[in-house]
């Protein structure tokens, strides 16, 4: 439900905050105080066109924000997941932003998304009834959603079964398609991916491989100067001029060490680290000879090692970066290879498949054709009858149903509403000939019949008792009451009967301070209540008899 509305520089709209519950709320107060615009406002932060002149005078921006809570489980929040969004404990926040400059925001829960994007987050959240361009009722193809709802949950599962069936013969049916549109590609692409595992495979590349050819080329292509340089550090270690190398001249040190230790034990430390540092002199000049003798100059491995690194860089021009992308391609290969190697049978086998999901699909959407016919009667007998309660008395109301085609997820069916709002017209469909009381009225009918199972959690209803009275008026206010105990409507009302029945009453008033008029609003209780509803009766003619009867609507 919408909890809170608030609205900031906007037409007369200085600031305003608007709390509302979660049954009947009514909007009144006197022509011109500001109720339209408050509907427009919303009808705009749902998504609706947003002009520049919708600015109040002497401001640059004007904010629209809308704070609902969403129960758990709602489609809202699988549209939102999709969108990358997350809604806070059950909270949902919807923030508009129309500027001067043009470059007007949208806002979910704070993130900025595009306005398509949050249209779609608002029609699943409210229902605007009245002169507005915000009525799923408007839209044909929301027809066949508010039949199949009216059938309750036995034929939404029906339905839902129609979808199951429709999938699947759609998917396997897109993949025939693609097999079946690509059979010269197939031979191409046979050839193509035959020879490139080929020449992968004739390669017999090994993890790793090229890293470890490098390494050897480094050291092939140096050979010589790593042999000089090792000799070198041998004749330093150990087999330089005699006494010169550091084995000769650590063993010198280690002599006169143990000469001093005869007479001062204390020295035993370090002779034992110059000892050990002979032993690791010895080891290390050990290491250098064989390394040396190892490090000789091979020209034929090096043009060997160059060789295969060649044929690496080539494959991996082709194929991937590395050896490891290589083979990895190739793997990859193999699989759409064998694809194609199998398509042909695949192709028959889809083939039968396709047929046979489709027969499964026409036979449940034919079951489904079926109970919309009857759902249908039973929507055009009940929505007459709550039209003309609602001072319709003349109207003809159908339910236009045309099968045929491939079909949707939704069935074979297309749905439309027709109506003939007086006796000697034709049913024509309700977008093209209904005005905008009788489409409140209709979409009320609607409302009073489906209420339970409808899934918009707000229902807004924009003056829909202009010119009724009497009983059609209090026929409109019950259903309206009736509404309300399963989602929360919000009503912009002249009647005092539907006035009188409200949860929660919000006046809406026009004031002038500092030489501006601004529209303000405010919650109504007790007396207040009282007096507004005598306003509404009697409008300047306020009697005590006016306000004893508006006392009397009050209590019930």
């Amino acid at each position: 439900m919408l909890e809170r509305l608030f609205i900031k520089n906007f037409a007369l709209i200085e600031e305003l905050t608007a709390v509302f519950n979660g049954n009947l709320n009514v909007l009144t107060g006197e022509t011109g105080a500001g109720k339209s615009i408050v509907i427009d406002a919303v009808s705009i932060l749902l998504g609706g066109r947003a002009q520049a002149e919708f600015i109040r005078t002497g401001a640059d921006r004007a904010v629209l924000e809308g704070v609902f809570y969403v129960p758990a489980g709602h489609p809202v929040y699988n549209y939102m997941e999709n969108l990358g969004l997350q809604a806070e404990e059950q909270t949902v926040v919807l923030t508009r932003e129309i500027s001067l400059s043009g470059k007007n925001a949208c806002r979910i829960n704070g993130r900025t998304v595009t306005l398509g994007q949050y249209r779609g987050v608002g029609l699943l959240l409210v229902d605007i009834h009245g002169q507005h361009d915000h009525q799923s009722l408007l839209n044909p193809s929301n027809h066949i959603d508010i039949l199949d709802r009216f059938g309750g949950t036995g034929h939404l599962e029906l339905r839902k079964q129609v979808r199951e069936c429709f999938d699947e013969w759609k998917k396997a049916k897109e993949e025939l398609d693609f097999l079946a549109a690509r059979e010269q590609e197939r031979f191409r692409r046979i050839d193509m991916l035959a020879y490139q595992i080929k020449e992968i495979d004739e390669a017999r590349l090994k993890p790793g491989e090229d890293e470890e050819l490098k390494k050897e080329a480094a050291r092939l292509g140096n050979a010589e100067k790593i042999s000089q340089n090792l000799q070198a550090a041998y004749l330093s270690l150990f087999g330089g001029e005699k006494g010169r190398s550091a084995y000769d001249l650590v063993s010198r040190a280690l002599a006169n060490i143990n000469e001093v230790k005869r007479f001062d034990p204390s020295w035993e430390r370090v002779f034992e680290q110059l000892e050990t540092s002979l032993y690791v002199l010895e080891e290390a000049a050990g290491e250098l000879r064989k390394r040396r003798d190892e490090a000789e100059v091979s020209p034929g491995r090096l043009e060997e090692v160059e060789k295969r690194l060649q044929t690496i860089r080539d494959l991996t021009k082709k194929y991937g970066p590395t050896v490891k992308e290589v083979l990895e391609f190739r793997e990859k290969a193999q699989t759409e290879l064998t694809m194609w190697q199998n398509s042909a049978q695949r192709v028959q086998e889809l083939e039968k498949k396709v047929k046979m999901l489709r027969e499964a699909y026409e036979e449940k959407a034919a079951q489904l054709s079926a109970a919309r016919r009857e759902q249908a009667k039973r929507l055009e007998r009940k929505v007459i009858d709550e039209l003309k309660e609602l001072a319709m008395s003349d109207v003809r109301f159908a339910v236009a149903m045309v099968s045929g085609g491939e079909g949707t997820s939704k069935g074979l069916d297309e749905v439309e509403f027709l109506i003939s709002p007086n006796p000697g017209e034709p049913l024509l469909p309700v977008v093209k000939i209904a005005s905008g009381g009788e489409l409140s009225r209709i979409m009320l009918a609607l409302k009073t019949i489906t209420a339970e199972l409808d899934e918009i959690v707000t229902l807004i209803f924009d003056e829909i008792d202009a010119g009724l009275g009497g009983k059609a008026a209090q026929k409109m206010a019950e259903k309206l009451k009736r509404i309300s105990k399963s989602q929360q409507v919000i009503c912009v009302t002249h009647s005092p009967l539907i006035a009188a029945l409200a949860d929660h009453h919000l006046l809406l008033e026009k004031v002038v301070e500092g030489g501006r008029t601004k529209t303000m609003i405010r919650l109504l209780e007790g007396d207040e209540r009282v007096d507004e509803l005598t306003r509404m009766l009697g409008g300047d003619m306020q009697t005590a008899d006016l306000r004893k009867h508006a006392l009397k609507m009050l209590e019930g």
